[in-house]
């Protein structure tokens, strides 16, 4: 599941909300000096999934539920989203690098996966990647991702899937972002989290804002943001 954010004002500030099944994935949180991330671990291996590091690089890879599209296929003219997310918070590449590399490639899922990704950076660039659509640079003042493809909506989506396909997350943030006005930061970009937290179809784990100006991120584990905890990172 999941839902993240990202609002441009006098600030920029991202947000993500990790919403996870017991059991479904061997995750942690990694508050480092230059970063912050959720790490999963896939046969002793730990990949950056969802993070922020210092430079303003922030991307998070949810579920699309679109298990047709960018199926995983090996071949020189083909790009794991999975990896490009795990460089990008890494800050192995930047912004323009992530450009250049979903345009030249396809952008195929891990095996058996269906993800797609908000990739955005500290001048307020935006960049939605949903492997099997061509990537686009989103404009305006605000972006929102959740657990469905945004490039082509399911025909089948009917009311009674909201919950599983993030329809209504998304339609709750985006009307938050929208009627917001330019000094959104961190506290009201926690409030946008704890807005769309859930318990059902998967409880979430971890809900993190990052406020460009001040290189800050808060940060709160299974729906307790009541005792976030804030910290800035090192440039």
């Amino acid at each position: 599941m999941c839902t993240g954010f990202i609002k441009k004002g006098k600030d920029i500030t991202f947000g993500f909300n990790m919403d996870l099944p017991d059991g479904l994935w061997d995750f942690k949180i990694y508050p480092k000096k230059d970063m912050f991330y959720v790490g999963i671990k896939v046969k002793g291996k730990i990949y950056k999934v969802h993070g922020v590091n210092s430079q303003g690089q922030f991307a998070n890879m949810p579920y699309m539920n679109a298990m047709e599209c960018g199926k995983y296929r090996r071949g020189k003219d083909c790009q794991r989203l999975d990896l490009l997310v795990n460089d990008y918070i890494s800050g192995k590449r930047d912004f323009q690098d992530i450009e250049r590399t979903v345009t030249a490639y396809n952008i195929v899922n891990v095996p058996e996966c269906s993800m797609h990704t908000l990739f955005g950076d500290a001048k307020g660039h935006m960049l939605l990647v949903e492997p099997g659509f061509k990537a686009v640079q989103l404009s305006g003042d605000y972006a929102v991702i959740s657990n469905f493809p945004i490039l082509e909506k399911p025909e089948n989506l009917m009311p009674e899937k909201f919950g599983w396909y993030g329809m209504d997350r998304y339609q709750t943030t985006e009307e938050m972002l929208r009627q917001a006005d330019d000094s959104f930061g961190l506290a009201e970009g926690m409030k946008v989290l704890e807005a769309v937290s859930q318990t059902q179809y998967a409880p979430t784990r971890v809900s993190f804002v990052y406020s460009v100006n001040t290189n800050t991120v808060r940060y709160a584990m299974d729906r307790n943001f009541a005792e976030a905890q804030e910290y800035r990172l090192a440039l």
